[in-house]
């Protein structure tokens, strides 16, 4: 038996649920239910009786559980006391962040967690979307803040949940669609798109969007220099989509910024990583601080 499945077994004990359990474990809920299947394989008995109320403790996983289930909970509390004492100690904690991130998420989030622990320095390096994966595969223990369609999300890495925006338009005020409430993405067709570098998921989000309203953007200009991007709609040189920044409407006067109709249209960022049971309980605490204080 493995430390990590009884763990597992463990936790779905506790919620007598698959789809809590893997909630908190931060993995699928088929990846949890084949552990649990193979546990009872490995063991030759039955441990849970599903049933329409939930996953139910049979007598043989009952003596587990009693056995184990003290067991972890020491795991964990032992977890937590070495995590206190290394992080007395002066460490560096390293992740690849996207460009824009920090323009949807509050930069005072990093401040803030050196404060709680002003022994650990936070080295945030931006790099494109496509050296992020090349950063992720490299590594288990390597971890990056994204932005995708949510739907992309655990297309290629597992990933946990911080925040889900709404996608707007950003328009220059004398074009028609200014003039609008909510604008129809069919809206779009033959429009000037001003876009984000080529080495980022914007182009596939931009490319399913136009699949899916069957339009025609023409991709007029390119920079990983959103101001650049931002005065460019501000002097009606095309149109941009991206989640709303009250900044650039400060910055920009001529600027529009105009909610889609459909609520599907969204941005999710989320931490991605390999494998999350092989990150440091530094970086799990980082992880936890930004979704806690992470406002929608």
């Amino acid at each position: 038996m493995e430390f990590k499945h009884i763990e597992y077994f463990v936790e779905t004990a506790k919620h007598k649920s698959i789809s809590k359990a893997a909630e908190n474990l931060f993995i699928s809920q088929q990846a949890l239910s084949r552990c649990m299947k193979n546990l009872e394989a490995e063991l030759s008995c039955n441990l849970f009786e599903r049933t329409v109320k939930g996953s139910v403790l049979t007598e043989e996983g009952k003596l587990l559980y009693h056995k184990f289930s003290p067991i972890v909970e020491q795991f964990r509390h032992t977890e937590d006391e070495v995590f206190a004492v290394l992080s007395n100690r002066p460490q560096t904690l390293s992740f690849a962040c996207a460009p824009f991130i920090f323009r949807i998420l509050d930069t005072e989030l990093l401040f803030e967690f050196e404060e709680l622990y002003p022994n650990i320095t936070l080295n945030r390096m931006e790099m494109p979307d496509m050296d992020i994966d090349d950063y992720i595969k490299e590594d288990s223990k390597h971890f990056a803040l994204l932005a995708l369609p949510e739907n992309r999300h655990g297309m290629r890495f597992k990933h946990l949940p911080v925040l889900t925006v709404p996608l707007c338009l950003y328009v220059h005020k004398g074009d028609p669609l200014a003039q609008l409430e909510k604008v129809n993405f069919a809206q779009l067709h033959r429009k000037n798109l001003l876009m984000v570098e080529k080495k980022s998921h914007y182009h596939h989000m931009i490319g399913d969007f136009s699949s899916r309203y069957d339009v025609t953007l023409k991709k007029s200009f390119e920079s990983s220099d959103v101001m650049q991007i931002y005065d460019l709609v501000n002097r009606g040189k095309g149109v941009f989509i991206s989640p709303e920044n009250s900044g650039a409407k400060m910055l920009f006067q001529n600027i529009r910024v105009i909610p889609f109709d459909d609520e599907t249209l969204t941005y999710s960022i989320a931490f991605i990583f390999k494998d999350y049971d092989r990150l440091s309980p530094t970086v799990k605490k980082f992880m936890q601080h930004i979704i806690d204080n992470t406002k929608a």
